[in-house]
C-alpha cells in the first residue's frame, strides 16, 4: 500500500469515526429531552396547592390558594413563594420542596416554629394531601392540583 492509499484509509477511517460521535451525540441529547418530557409531564400531574384554612394575615384570607412550585419559600420577605403578613411569621420561615416525588417540610429556624397537623416540626418532614400546616396564625391545608390539559 503506498503513502496516497494510507492517507486515504485514514481519512475515511476519521469520517465513519466522526459520523458515530455524531450520532452517539445525538441519540444522548434525544433520550434525554425525551427524559425531561416525562418528568415535566409527571410534574404537572403531581404538583399542589396550599388552601388557607384560617388566618389573620391580611394577606391571605380563609379560601385563597397558592400554587406549589418545585421549591416553594414561605414567609413575611417579598423574596418569598409565598408571602404572608403575620406577625408571628418570619422573614423566611419555612420551605416547602419537592424531593424523590414527595413533598418535603423543613422549617427554616423561624422564631415562633412551624405546626404540621398541629404538632411542631423539628426536622424535615414528608408531608401530603390533607396535611395541615400552621405558620403563624395562618392555617395552609395541602391540596392536590387539577390536572389541567
Amino acid at each position: 500500500m503506498n503513502e496516497a492509499g494510507l492517507l486515504l484509509m485514514l481519512r475515511l477511517l476519521s469520517a465513519v469515526l466522526l459520523l458515530c460521535f455524531l450520532g452517539a451525540m445525538a441519540w444522548l441529547i434525544y433520550r434525554d429531552l425525551r427524559r425531561a418530557a416525562a418528568e415535566t409531564a409527571q410534574d404537572r400531574i403531581s404538583r399542589g396547592r396550599l388552601r388557607v384554612l384560617a388566618s389573620e394575615s391580611s394577606t391571605a384570607a380563609p379560601g385563597t390558594i397558592f400554587p406549589l412550585l418545585p421549591v416553594t419559600r414561605i414567609g413575611r420577605s417579598e423574596n418569598n413563594t409565598i408571602v404572608l403578613e403575620d406577625a408571628f411569621v418570619s422573614a423566611e420561615h419555612a420551605l416547602l420542596a419537592r424531593r424523590d416525588a414527595q413533598w418535603w417540610l423543613e422549617d427554616l429556624n423561624s422564631r415562633n416554629g412551624t405546626l404540621l397537623n398541629d404538632l411542631p416540626l423539628g426536622e424535615s418532614t414528608v408531608v401530603s394531601a390533607g396535611d395541615v400546616i400552621t405558620i403563624g396564625s395562618v392555617q395552609l391545608k395541602i391540596e392536590p392540583s387539577e390536572v389541567s390539559g
